[in-house]
């Protein structure tokens, strides 16, 4: 039986309005132990700076930008597009290329994405699995 941690080798963000699931880390509801305060707190400064880089990524490329649709595509195909972007972008900074939309950065604002649910059969199972998750990883690297 592989532990939590074996399970996953990369997992996403989300903030306190998604649910913790074994992929998906969310900051601890009232922690009550200096290692879930460290964790939260290194969850909040990760979370910002991605938003920010979002944000950064959409005033570039309007097509990641809400206003303009959404990418429709596999989960791979958009890693690949936004790769692209970032690397784009980076060469942008590099070579002093202007932002060509007056609004500029939009501030890191990212839009809302609705979580994906798990299947399980036993849903108390799955809230326990989630949640020894997030703790196997606190222990690990907040300890």
């Amino acid at each position: 039986m592989m532990g939590p941690l074996q399970r996953h080798s990369v997992w996403l963000l989300g903030d306190s309005g998604y649910p913790n699931l074994s992929w998906l880390l969310t900051p601890v509801r009232n922690p009550r132990t200096r290692a879930e305060e460290l964790y939260n707190e290194a969850h909040g400064r990760t979370r910002r700076v991605i938003e920010r880089t979002f944000g950064l990524l959409k005033a570039r490329f309007r097509c990641l930008h809400m206003t303009v649709g959404s990418l429709l595509y596999s989960p791979k195909k958009v890693c690949q597009i936004i790769i692209a972007c970032s690397m784009l972008h980076n060469l942008a900074l590099r070579r002093q290329v202007p932002f060509l939309h007056e609004d500029g950065p939009d501030n890191g604002v990212v839009a809302a994405v609705e979580p994906v649910e798990p299947v399980y059969s036993d849903e108390k199972e799955a809230e326990e699995e989630d949640i020894d998750n997030r703790e196997s990883v606190i222990q690990q690297y907040f300890q």
